[in-house]
């Protein structure tokens, strides 16, 4: 079965709670101890990044590596510092957040339709930020000065900063990153193929938005200096379910959503380009500890080379159900789906 028609099997076999691009809740922080030759692979900050550790675990498993699933907690100082302090060895993670992170920077905004996450409670462990630390845009704080980041830079960014018992395994395909979506009517009516297209019509649209939309470097400001948009209104709104109906009743033109959101595809919204990167890149990438065993790492290399958007999409709608499937049922899904095709 193609990962294709397994979403739109789901479709049919999982009521959804709504159309946001979440993954689900993940419980709170109790690493738990194992046999040192154990890999243990914590949860993440998302629900995504917490089905995407039972596949890590999974695949290691059937490779003879003994792997289980730890909940370091949801917050990167947690399992960052869990990382470093080697009580855990392996967590998936988006690059853009990651990185700001690393920088001392709050995320531009969580990968999933929970709350932005809030700033540690404590020191992290992690490096302290340089000069530019609280500069306004990642890509000031890349060095790349007018020039907008894009996954490559990101990626070096990452490594750059990333403690010396860390390291960065194969970034998968996959993305969650922010983007703006019209209907197809509206795209065809302004031929919207990309955000260069938006030009002069986009006064002539009102923009829908989470809440934090309009405070970030990517959002009303980005849109003005990168594409010369400026909407006619911007709305914000509390939950995606509200913004996705609010597109489609044709009160807002345009929104800004996740790319792995299952409402695109169950909805036909055609994502705008974004050949400029005024959008964090947001790609799932492996970290693990430095000593992570060469064997463990290529698994879980060969795993992420296999995970791309529509698979975080067909996790998220599993782990967003109004009857949600838990995450190591969600990834035994599509392990068994990936061994099909």
């Amino acid at each position: 079965m193609s990962r294709r028609a397994a979403a739109a099997a789901l479709v049919v076999l999982v009521p959804l709670a709504g159309c946001g691009d979440g993954s689900g809740t993940v419980p709170s922080p109790t690493v738990t101890s194992a046999a040192p030759d154990t890999v243990r692979i914590a949860t993440g900050p998302t629900g995504q990044t917490a089905v995407l550790a039972h596949v890590y675990a999974g695949r290691l498993q059937e490779a003879g590596v003994d792997a289980t699933v730890v909940d370091a907690g949801t917050e990167r100082a947690d399992y960052l510092g869990a990382l470093e302090r080697g009580e855990v060895e392996l967590v998936a993670d988006y690059t853009g957040n990651l990185y700001l992170h690393l920088r001392g920077r709050a995320p531009v905004g969580p990968a999933s339709d929970v709350p932005a996450e809030p700033g540690p409670t404590a020191p992290s462990p992690s490096p302290s930020p340089t000069d530019g630390g609280l500069a306004e845009d990642i890509s000031e704080l890349l060095g790349l000065g007018e020039e907008r980041a894009d996954d490559d830079d990101v990626l070096a960014g990452v490594r750059d900063v990333l403690p010396e018992q860390l390291q960065i395994l194969q970034p998968a395909p996959a993305e969650n990153t922010v983007a703006v979506v019209v209907t197809r009517p509206t795209a065809v009516e302004h031929s919207l193929s990309g955000l260069e297209d938006l030009g002069t019509v986009c006064e002539e649209l009102a923009l829908g938005t989470d809440l934090d939309f309009a405070g970030r470097s990517y959002g009303p400001e980005g849109l003005a200096d990168a594409y010369e948009c400026v909407p006619r209104e911007i709305v914000p709104f509390r939950s995606q379910d509200e913004l996705v109906t609010a597109l489609l009743e044709d009160r807002v033109q345009a929104a800004a959503l996740f790319t792995a959101s299952p409402a695109i595809g169950d909805n036909a919204l055609v994502v705008l380009d974004d050949p400029l990167h005024n959008f964090v890149p947001q790609r799932v990438v492996p970290v693990a500890a430095e000593d992570l065993p060469g064997t463990a790492a290529a698994v879980v290399e060969e795993v992420s080379a296999q995970i791309g958007t529509e698979d975080l999409v067909l996790m998220t709608r599993m782990t967003t159900a109004r009857e949600p499937y838990p995450p190591e049922r969600a990834a035994r899904y599509w392990l068994e789906i990936e061994d099909d095709t």
